[in-house]
Formats: C-alpha cells, structure tokens, sequence
C-alpha cells in the first residue's frame, strides 16, 4: 500500500516538475532570441509558455520589452501592467511603464484635475500598491502586538508606563483596522475592478455594442480604462474623465 502511495505522488509530481523544466528551457531560449534581437521569434516562444497557463511577473516583464522593441506600445503596456498585477515590486516592470505611457497621445484627465485611473491621491496610490502579503504580514504583527499588551497589563507586567496601555492598544488596534480596510480594498480591486489596455492605434468609442451605433470620440493605442460590462464581442468602458462608452474586445484586451 505504501509503494503504490509513493508510486502515486510520484506520478503526479513528475509532470509538473518535467514540464517546469520544459517552460525554463524555453523561456531561456526566448531570452537568448531577444538578446539576439530576433523580436518575433522570443515573442513566439514566450508566448508558448503563456499558452501552456504558465504565468509569472518576470515573464510578462520579459513579454511587455520585447512588444516595447517590437514598437507596439499598447500590448507593452498591457504586459508591464500584467507583471505589476502578480508583483506590485517589480521596479523594473514599474520603472519601463513609467517610460512608455509618455508615448502615449491620450493625456486624459480625470474629473478631479488628475491624469490617474480614478483621480486619487499619491498616497492612496502607494498604499493600495502594497500587495496583499506584505498588508497581511502587518496587520497579523500589530494584532500579535495588541495582546502582548494586554497579556503585559494583565500580568502586571510593567513595560510601559499605566497610561500608555490603553493609548497603544487603541493606537494599535486603529492600525490593524486601517490594515484590514487595506486588505478588503485590494481583495475588491482584484475580483470586482477590471481594467484593460488599447492595443489596437486607434479606435472609435460607440455609444452601444453594435457597429451601427453613434460614434462618440477615439481613442489611441496604450490607453487604460475601467471595463465596467461586457456584451458579446463587445465592452463597455469608462475613462478617467468619466466618459463611457464601448469598443471591440479585439481592439481591447483585459489586464
């Protein structure tokens, strides 16, 4: 019984492993195709890996340089935001994207005067930035920190002066809250908030999904939006400035 346990377990942790092999080995030869300058070719081959639901930030990295030599901008963009989607910390994917959007011919502003997604402040910016561990990691260690302090003041344990345990409890636990409220918010960003990128030089917003329908303005090749419906072929988008209307997923794709 146990050798047939282990013979299980075996049989289904090779694959993986063979194939992880396999997915280096090719990303290896992609880098080297890159290196060369032969674009197409290392965007074929790290294309096949995405293809195989193989995903990570450093590969959509790779993928948004090599769409960046290739001089579209769109799906650049699009593949630096797919890597800052996995790993908010990937300088080098923030870093490129910060270059290429000053390509961009869309300098749209937002109801509140900011040429940001949704307007908001430097500071929101940065803490909605912090991936989900690390908001995770901080409010599990000012939690743990709270019952230190309690579990001091109820041993009599005198680390701080009286007064000081109630101030740093309630100064902890309003910390863990805002921690949390972090938390909850970025859960809602990633399964309720779809955005998505131009990739096509320029399209025709409409005003309902079908060809037939009033055309309303353009927009360029590199543009982020809020995808707030979807019909079909079609998707209907709200720009920064609050301007909504629809286009063609061929012409769109989804981060």
């Amino acid at each position: 019984m146990k050798f047939m346990t282990f013979i299980l377990i075996i049989g289904l942790i090779l694959p993986s492993v063979l194939f992880a092999n396999d997915f280096s080995d090719i990303v290896k030869k992609a880098n080297e195709s890159y290196q060369r300058g032969e674009y197409d070719k290392a965007l074929k081959s790290y294309k096949l890996v995405i293809d195989n639901n193989y995903e990570s930030s450093d590969l959509y990295y790779n993928i948004g340089n090599t769409y960046s030599k290739l001089n579209k901008f769109g799906y650049a963009i699009l593949y630096y935001e797919k890597a800052l989607f996995l790993n908010s910390n990937n300088a080098n994917a923030e870093h490129n994207l910060k270059l290429i959007n000053k390509k961009n011919i869309d300098k749209i502003i937002s109801e509140s005067g900011k040429a940001e997604i949704a307007g908001v402040s430097e500071i929101y910016n940065f803490l909605r930035g912090l991936s989900t561990s690390i908001l995770v990691y901080s409010f599990l260690i000012f939690w743990m920190l709270i019952w230190f302090i309690l579990i001091a003041k109820k041993l009599n344990i005198n680390f701080f002066k009286k007064n000081s345990f109630t101030f740093l409890t309630i100064f902890f636990s309003l910390i863990s809250l805002f921690n949390f409220l972090l938390i909850i918010g970025n859960y809602y960003s990633v399964t309720n908030i779809n955005l998505g990128v131009v990739v096509a030089e320029e399209i025709n917003v409409i005003d309902g999904p079908d060809d037939e329908y009033k055309k309303l303005f353009k927009i360029h090749e590199g543009l982020k939006v809020e995808i707030t419906k979807e019909r079909g072929d079609w998707f209907q988008i709200t720009l920064p400035n609050g301007n909504v209307g629809w286009v063609k997923n061929s012409e769109f794709k989804k981060i």
